[in-house]
C-alpha cells in the first residue's frame, strides 16, 4: 500500500539524479518547470523565438515536438540559434509513432520523450485475446523497436522520458488491463524494464490523463510498484488537456498539487490551452513552497499509517461514508451532494437574494455574527448563534482555551452543532487534544467544519491523522473542508485546489467552504469549479482541450472559445478539442464528443471513441458537431 515516505510527515520520496543538459532532476534537486513550444519545429525562427521567451519566464526545460525525420532533424538548427542567442536551455524532442525520428533527435538534444503506447504500435482499437505466449512475443517484438534507441542516449548521455498518457495506451495494454490507471503503470513498466535490462536509468516517468482523479491514481500506482521493485526514477507531473483559465488552472492543480502534498515529482509542466508562456507563473506557484520552505514535521506519532489506508484507498477515490444531518431546507452527508458553504466573514454585500436565483448557487450560509438580509433563511441552511444550528470553535494546537472549548462542546452536545476546528499546522497540532475531542464526538449531532492550513508543506498531514481517529472512534458525523483566505495571500485558487483537492479526491468532505479575504461571488464560482474538477458535481460543460504543440493542426485557442460560445450551456457534456490525432480518439474515452485535427484545416468528429465523421473542413465543422450533440440528444436550446 506504500506510495509515498509518510502520509502523517511531508517528506519528498527519494529519487536519483537524471540530467537533463546542466539541469538536473530528482535527487536533492528543486522541482523544476518545464513547457513545450506550440510553432511548427519546421518554422525555426518562430520555434527559436518561443523557447527564448519560455526560458526567460523562467521554464527550465523546453520540449519541442518532432513528429517526422525532417523535424527531427532541425532540432539542430534549433539548439545552434538558441545557442547563438546566449541561450542553453535543455531541449526534450517530443516523439510520437515514429522511433527513426527519435534516433536523430537524440544525437541533438538533451532529452527524448517517447510515448510507449505508440513507439512500436500502431493504434487500431482491436479488441482481442492475447495469450501469455502472444503477449510475451509483443514484449520481445517491442525490445527488438525500442533497444536501439535506449543504447544511444545510454552512448551519448541523453536522457529519456516515458510518458504514458491515459488517451494513448496501446490495443495490447488496452486488452489486458484497460483503459485504467493499472494500464498506465504497465504500459511504463514494460519500457522501463527495458531500459533496466540495458542499464539505463537516465529516465524520468510520466503518467498524464485529463481526468486529475485518474491520473493521482496512476502516479500513486507507479509510486508503489517503484517501492516494491526498489526502483527511484523521477516522477514528471502533469495533468494533460486541462484547458484553459481557471477551470484549467484548477485542474492542473488537483492532479499536480495532490501529488507533491504526497512528496510525489520532480519535475512539472501545466498543459493549458493557452500560449506556453502563460504556463510558467502557474507552475512556479505550484512548486514554490516545495522548492522555498522548511516542512514543519509533526511529533512522533503511534498512529499506524496502514490504519489510515484501511479507511482510505489511495488508488481508488469512494465516497466517505457520514451519517446525513437533516437541516432546513438542505441536509448535509451521507448521500447529499458536496455542499458549497459561504461566510459572512469576507468582503462585499451580505445580500445575498441575487445568489440563490443562479444554477450554482450557496446552500450553506455560516454567520459569523454579522447581519445579513433575512430572505437568505428560505434558500440556505443558516447557521448562527440565533439559528437552529449553532457555531462552536475548538482549536486543537496547544491552546489553553482547549478544555474551556470541550466544556462548552459538552454543555451544547443536545443541539445542532457546526463545530470548526483549527489547529491542524504541523508546528501546532497536539494528538492529544485531537484524541480527547474524537472521543467526545459520537454523542454529539454536529457538522465538521476542519479548518485547512493555508499555504504550508504538509498541510494535510495533522488533518490525516485525526481523520483516522474519527473512523476509529466510529464518528460518523458530515465533514466540510474550510479553506481561509488571508489578507494579500497571492494564487490562493492554486494553493486551495492542491489541499482541498488531495481531500476531495480521496473520498472526504461533504461541504466545502472558501471564505476569508474573497467575495462571495468568488467563493462561490471557485467552489463549484473545484467541484466540477474533481468529478463530485458536474455544474456546466467539461471542457477537455489540449495545450497546443507543433502537430497542431488548427488554431487551437480561437477554436476552443468557438466551440465554448456555443455550448457552455450545455451541463454535463463532455467535449473534447484535439489538435491533432495523437491522443484525440484514446482521450474520446473520457468525453462524450470529440473535435480532432485530422489534417491540416480538417477535422474528424467522434462520439466517445468511436469517430464517426471524416474530413469535415473546419468551416462546417462546428456546426456538424452541434448537429451531431443534437442526434444523440444531449441538446438544449440556450436560454435567451
Amino acid at each position: 500500500m506504500k506510495y509515498c515516505e509518510s502520509i502523517f510527515a511531508y517528506k519528498r520520496r527519494p529519487t536519483h539524479e537524471v540530467m537533463i543538459g546542466d539541469i538536473g532532476i530528482g535527487g536533492s534537486n528543486p522541482i523544476r518547470i518545464q513547457s513545450m513550444t506550440t510553432a511548427d519545429t519546421m518554422d525555426t525562427e518562430a520555434t527559436v523565438a518561443e523557447a527564448l521567451q519560455l526560458a526567460q519566464a523562467g521554464c527550465e526545460i523546453v520540449r519541442i515536438t518532432a513528429p517526422s525525420i525532417k523535424d527531427a532533424h532541425n532540432l539542430a538548427m534549433i539548439k545552434q540559434q538558441l545557442h547563438t542567442k546566449g541561450c542553453k536551455v535543455p531541449l526534450v524532442a517530443d516523439i510520437h509513432f515514429t522511433p527513426n525520428a527519435a534516433l536523430i533527435a537524440a544525437e541533438i538534444v538533451e532529452k527524448v520523450r517517447i510515448n510507449p503506447g505508440n513507439y512500436a504500435d500502431k493504434k487500431k482499437f482491436e479488441v482481442r485475446e492475447y495469450s501469455d505466449s502472444e503477449y510475451d512475443a509483443e514484449l520481445s517484438r517491442i525490445a527488438d523497436r525500442f533497444s536501439p534507441l535506449v543504447e544511444l542516449c545510454k552512448k551519448n548521455g541523453t536522457a529519456m522520458r516515458i510518458g504514458v498518457n491515459h488517451g494513448s495506451l496501446s490495443d495490447r495494454v488496452m486488452n489486458r488491463f484497460g483503459d485504467t490507471p493499472e494500464g498506465m503503470v504497465e504500459s511504463a513498466l514494460e519500457f522501463l524494464h527495458i531500459c533496466e535490462n540495458l542499464s539505463y536509468r537516465d529516465v524520468v516517468i510520466s503518467m498524464k490523463a485529463s481526468n486529475p482523479l485518474v491520473m493521482i491514481q496512476a502516479y500513486r500506482l507507479l509510486a508503489n510498484k517503484m517501492y516494491e521493485l526498489g526502483m527511484t526514477y523521477p516522477f514528471h507531473l502533469g495533468v494533460t488537456e486541462a484547458g484553459d483559465g481557471e477551470d484549467g488552472r484548477i485542474k492542473s492543480a488537483v492532479g499536480i498539487g495532490t501529488l507533491l502534498e504526497d512528496g510525489l515529482g520532480d519535475t512539472i509542466r501545466v498543459s493549458l490551452t493557452e500560449d506556453a508562456v502563460y504556463e510558467i507563473p502557474v507552475a512556479a506557484a505550484l512548486v514554490e513552497k516545495y522548492n522555498t520552505q522548511h516542512p514543519q514535521i509533526l511529533a512522533s506519532t503511534e498512529l499506524e499509517e496502514k490504519d489510515f489506508h484501511s479507511y482510505f484507498n489511495p488508488f481508488q477515490a469512494h465516497k466517505l461514508h457520514t451519517q446525513l444531518l437533516e437541516a432546513q431546507p438542505l441536509g448535509i452527508g451521507k448521500d447529499e451532494p458536496v455542499r458549497v458553504v459561504i461566510s459572512s466573514d469576507g468582503p462585499g454585500s451580505r445580500d445575498y437574494s441575487q445568489l440563490l436565483k443562479a444554477d450554482t448557487k450557496p446552500e450553506w450560509l455560516i454567520g459569523n455574527g454579522a447581519p445579513v438580509n433575512t430572505t437568505l433563511k428560505d434558500g440556505m441552511t443558516y447557521v448562527a448563534e440565533d439559528a437552529t444550528v449553532h457555531p462552536i470553535e475548538i482549536e486543537l494546537g496547544q491552546s489553553s482555551e482547549f478544555e474551556n472549548q470541550i466544556a462548552l462542546l459538552e454543555e451544547k452536545s443536545n443541539s445542532t452543532i457546526f463545530l470548526k476546528i483549527d489547529g491542524f499546522s504541523p508546528q501546532n497540532f497536539s494528538l492529544e487534544n485531537a484524541k480527547k475531542l474524537s472521543k467526545l464526538l459520537p454523542s454529539c449531532k454536529a457538522v465538521l467544519a476542519l479548518i485547512v492550513p493555508s499555504n504550508q508543506i504538509g498541510a494535510l498531514t495533522a488533518i490525516r491523522q485525526f481523520l483516522l481517529l474519527l473512523r476509529q472512534n466510529e464518528v460518523n458525523l458530515p465533514i466540510v473542508l474550510s479553506y481561509r483566505i488571508e489578507p494579500g495571500q497571492k494564487n490562493w485558487q492554486l494553493d486551495a485546489a492542491s489541499v482541498l483537492g488531495a481531500l476531495l479526491t480521496t473520498g472526504i468532505g461533504d461541504g466545502l467552504m472558501v471564505h476569508g479575504n474573497v467575495t462571495a461571488q468568488e467563493a462561490i464560482r471557485f467552489s463549484y469549479n473545484l467541484l466540477q474538477a474533481t468529478r463530485l458535481r458536474i455544474t456546466k460543460t467539461e471542457y477537455i482541450s489540449c495545450p497546443s504543440c507543433g502537430r497542431t493542426l488548427f488554431n487551437l485557442q480561437s477554436t476552443t472559445e468557438r466551440i465554448k460560445t456555443r455550448t457552455t450551456h450545455l451541463k454535463g457534456v463532455k467535449i473534447a478539442i484535439m489538435g491533432c490525432i495523437v491522443n484525440g480518439p484514446g482521450e474520446m474515452a473520457d468525453a462524450d464528443f470529440g473535435y480532432v485535427g485530422s489534417g491540416r484545416g480538417m477535422i474528424d468528429l467522434f462520439v466517445g471513441k468511436e469517430r464517426v465523421q471524416r474530413n469535415i473542413p473546419q468551416a462546417e465543422a462546428d456546426s456538424r458537431l452541434i448537429d451531431l450533440i443534437k442526434e444523440h440528444g444531449m441538446w438544449v436550446e440556450p436560454e435567451e
